[in-house]
């Protein structure tokens, strides 16, 4: 799951994958803009056949975070 986030990730910042890990935090280790992790987020819709629900958003700050919201959407 963490290799696919990354790909995804890398559409929105100028990193290689691997210098993507679990505890980057969004805003302030990728440098993503709010406008940029919502989109993001649909593209994790997409990837893994979820929905995401923007009010809990608000709880994701770093990669892990994602993982951990994709498996319990996935559940």
């Amino acid at each position: 799951m963490l290799d696919k986030i990354r790909e995804i990730m890398t559409r929105y910042v100028e990193l290689n994958p691997e210098d993507i890990h679990e505890d980057s935090r969004l805003s302030e280790d990728l440098a993503l803009t709010s406008f940029a992790v919502m989109s993001m987020m649909g593209d994790f819709e997409e990837e893994f056949g979820i929905t995401v629900d923007e009010n809990e958003l608000t709880d994701i700050h770093t990669v892990g975070d994602i993982m951990a919201y994709i498996k319990s959407k996935q559940a």
